[in-house]
């Protein structure tokens, strides 16, 4: 299984051929009407994760922040997953939240775990069998987590990047990152990291599918990014950010970070320096 992407076709012959668990990343999408994400279909097998409720820390006062290794890992084992089970992650949007839920499964040392490219829009443009209910978990399993260091980082690691050569790069929209509009959460100012760069997510998708390695490759060094050196990557609560970060690693980068907290944190934070395009 690719390490990052699996198409439909290829998805719909491991259904069959593998013990393949697809988990269905489950969250409220900002930038649409809640009507518009009412969806009843599922793929075969598919269960949900949910990134409002247990896919991410219940204590925290920042949104979606990483559960515990042991919260995170309870979660998996009662969707009915093990550390080698084969993952597919897909969302309905094409690609929004999976992103987010591969990003944290290789956090804890996953391996087997995919994205599937095009998400439920791209498998039902394929003619591909759809469910009406998710798939029960079955038994419980015991998942033993392999923590790895380095895919999520905190306010500190930004906080020593922003004199170092480590890039910041801000998945965030254009006039967000310049501080033209407002943030949508109370309390968070506008603007963003002194001397990040910004790489809006939704450039790096083309009808909901992550575009090609190399127009991905074009785009990293149009945004005067160097993918062969370390980047931490941001965004509103650490969710698109994941986008960014998985294209990176698609155009071969080796050393890319999460800010979890993202600017939810970094602008509700008074010691956290803040520029704007007019400064």
């Amino acid at each position: 299984m690719d390490p990052y992407l699996i198409e439909p076709p290829q998805l719909s012959d491991e259904l069959y051929s593998t013990r393949v668990v697809l988990l269905r990343a489950v969250m409220k999408h900002p930038f649409q009407h809640e009507s518009d994400q009412d969806n009843h279909d599922y793929l075969p097998q598919a269960r949900n994760f949910d990134l409002e409720g247990q896919g991410s820390d219940s204590l925290s006062s920042l949104p979606h922040t990483l559960p515990t290794v042991e919260k995170l890992s309870h979660y998996l084992g009662s969707l009915g997953i093990a550390i080698t089970t084969p993952v597919v992650i897909y969302d309905d949007t094409g690609i929004f939240s999976a992103p987010r839920v591969w990003w944290m499964l290789k956090s804890i040392g996953h391996e087997a775990v995919s994205v599937l490219n095009g998400g439920m829009p791209a498998w039902k443009n394929a003619g591909f069998t759809l469910n009406a209910e998710p798939a029960s978990p079955g038994r419980n399993r015991l998942y033993e987590a392999q923590p790895q260091a380095g895919w999520f980082v905190d306010k500190s690691a930004v906080l020593d990047a922003i004199s170092s050569s480590v890039q910041i790069i801000d998945a965030r929209s254009p006039d967000r990152f310049a501080g033209r509009a407002r943030e949508p959460r109370a309390g968070v100012v506008s603007g963003h990291v002194p001397g990040s760069k910004n790489l809006p997510f939704a450039i790096l998708l083309e009808q909901n599918k992550f575009k090609s390695a190399s127009e991905l490759a074009t785009l990293f060094s149009r945004a005067g990014i160097d993918i062969t050196q370390p980047m931490i990557v941001l965004c509103g609560s650490g969710v698109t950010a994941c986008i960014v970060g998985m294209a990176a690693l698609i155009c071969g980068a080796k050393q890319v970070s999460v800010y979890d907290g993202s600017w939810s944190e970094w602008g509700s934070c008074d010691e956290c320096p803040v520029e704007t395009l007019g400064d």
